[in-house]
């Protein structure tokens, strides 16, 4: 069984550059993602998948411009075996209230077959 979370967290790290996580890590560095399932389809097979994925960075700007790097290579994501659809759906700002650190997040829509 793919691990979707996994497999978008090292597609994402390779396409952008920036350290992804499936966490959000007590220290935090100054910027990140993190990807997180947040539901899947009723079918087996080809299964759906949503995952929002979370651009972390100490200024909006920055978290803006790795938001726009990760909408990008979402569509990337087609080259794992398994995945046959992955489109970005919707980007928006979030503010961690706790942390008051910057973050974007991206959700994205997958279909994959196992």
């Amino acid at each position: 069984m793919i691990d979707v979370e996994r497999v978008v967290a090292k597609r994402l790290m390779d396409a952008t550059g920036i350290r992804a996580v499936l966490e959000v890590p007590e220290e935090r560095p100054e910027e990140f993602l993190s990807v997180e399932l947040t539901g899947t389809g009723t079918g087996l097979y080809p299964k759906t998948c949503s995952l929002a994925v979370q651009s972390w960075a100490k200024t909006r700007r920055r978290a803006a411009e790795i938001a726009g790097l990760v909408e990008v290579a979402i569509y990337g994501l087609t080259e794992e075996p398994n995945v046959f659809r992955a489109v970005p759906d919707g980007t928006y700002r979030w503010p961690d209230p706790d942390s008051r650190q910057e973050r974007y997040q991206t959700n994205a829509e997958l279909t994959i077959c196992e």
